[in-house]
């Protein structure tokens, strides 16, 4: 196992270490050749790709595709060392893509300060220009905590944020452009709401970004980074979604999976934009393979819908009693709610319910879908709930 073998060198966990040594070692153990090595290639954490306007090659960091305690870092070291060998006696430029970084891609302390020790100095001399893509909150956070062993770049001319697709066109041609695909999607079919302010100890103006498969959080007011005015954006994607409700018609709150609480926003168009995210949450888990089940939160604007289809379902059951049962529950939710349904129900005892109530059944929804349109989607939704769990 290579972190066995690396642990055996005394040196190996030291600042002592220097890239001669670093490189040494794994030569003399073929870790080029070794199957971990050849994987951490192929997930494409870092590679070269086209020229930059200047004629300079440039490499890609992907730091989402690290995995703290899945990737060897030392492996990743190497074959950075490795992809730059070629070119790094000479001008070149560098991408760091930083979309959707978070604490599972960070570099441990000490490994941190071992990319500063092992890299060849010429890499960093022969860097002409490093591009930082999609810069968020938790970057910042990380850069400020290591501010002491990030000292030597802060400030540094040569760190250039990217905080528009557009911007980096002025660098790197288009077609010459090789950012991940996944990255690149996210700026497109977008739905902008500007203006929004983001609740906290300091509330931010920010722009909230709705596409197909993320919401994108984008500061309006610059921050500092690395002694740098950068405006951060915070990627969340669909699937990351728990919950988004309306608190009032000018503030909604959203539920991120892994953050310590919900993210609160004031907003003039607060509907708009939680339609908006329920609808990219919701096509995100019709997507997904029967074997994943998805346990929806059931919040109290869901309960009409909800038991209105349950009843209306149980209307066409073969069980008589059961019939009875749901038309009741029919009578209570209407008046309960003040569905108008205009004077179709009458709640009695020993009513028969006839099996072939089909034509009932397909009036009440008519009537339902005419009077009440907001419990439409809520209905729908929990059809297709039904759907997915049916064997029919």
């Amino acid at each position: 196992d290579s972190h066995l073998l690396f642990s055996s060198y005394p040196r190996w966990g030291s600042i002592e270490m220097s890239g001669n040594n670093f490189e040494e070692i794994m030569v003399k153990h073929n870790m080029h050749e070794k199957e971990e090595f050849k994987s951490i290639k192929s997930l494409n954490i870092f590679y070269q790709a086209g020229t930059s306007k200047a004629g300079y090659p440039v490499f890609y960091y992907i730091a989402r595709r690290y995995k703290i305690g899945e990737t060897n870092g030392d492996l990743l070291i190497y074959h950075v060392i490795l992809t730059l060998k070629p070119f790094c006696h000479t001008p070149f430029e560098i991408v760091v893509d930083f979309t959707h970084t978070c604490s599972d891609n960070r570099f441990r302390t000490d490994f941190l300060q071992k990319w500063f020790h092992v890299l060849p100095d010429m890499a960093y001399s022969n860097c002409h220009a490093a591009y930082i893509y999609n810069c968020n909150s938790w970057v910042r956070e990380y850069t400020k905590y290591h501010d002491r062993i990030l000292a030597s770049i802060k400030g540094n001319r040569k760190l250039i944020f990217i905080e528009s697709p557009n911007r980096i066109n002025d660098f790197i041609e288009l077609d010459q452009q090789k950012l991940p695909g996944a990255t690149l999607s996210l700026d497109e079919d977008l739905k902008v709401f500007n203006n929004a302010l983001k609740l906290s100890h300091k509330d931010t103006k920010v722009a909230i970004k709705v596409g197909p498969s993320a919401i994108q959080i984008t500061s309006a007011e610059k921050t500092k980074v690395l002694s740098h005015s950068v405006l951060l954006n915070d990627v969340y994607y669909a699937s990351e979604i728990e919950e988004v409700c309306l608190v009032d018609d000018n503030q909604f709150t959203l539920t991120i999976a892994n953050e310590s609480g919900p993210l609160s926003f004031i907003h003039n168009d607060c509907d708009s934009i939680v339609q908006a995210i329920i609808h990219i949450r919701n096509r995100w888990e019709l997507s997904q393979p029967d074997s994943v089940t998805v346990h929806q939160k059931i919040r109290p604007k869901d309960v009409p819908g909800t038991l209105l289809n349950m009843a209306l379902l149980n209307l066409g059951s073969a069980d008589p009693s059961l019939r009875t049962a749901a038309y009741n529950q029919l009578c209570a939710l209407t008046a309960t709610f003040d569905l108008k349904i205009e004077g179709q129900l009458l709640e009695t005892s020993g009513l028969c319910i006839p099996s072939n109530n089909t034509i009932f059944i397909k009036s009440v929804s008519e009537k339902l879908a005419t009077n009440e349109p907001h419990l439409t989607l809520e209905f729908l939704e929990e059809c297709i709930q039904g759907f997915r769990v049916s064997n029919i």
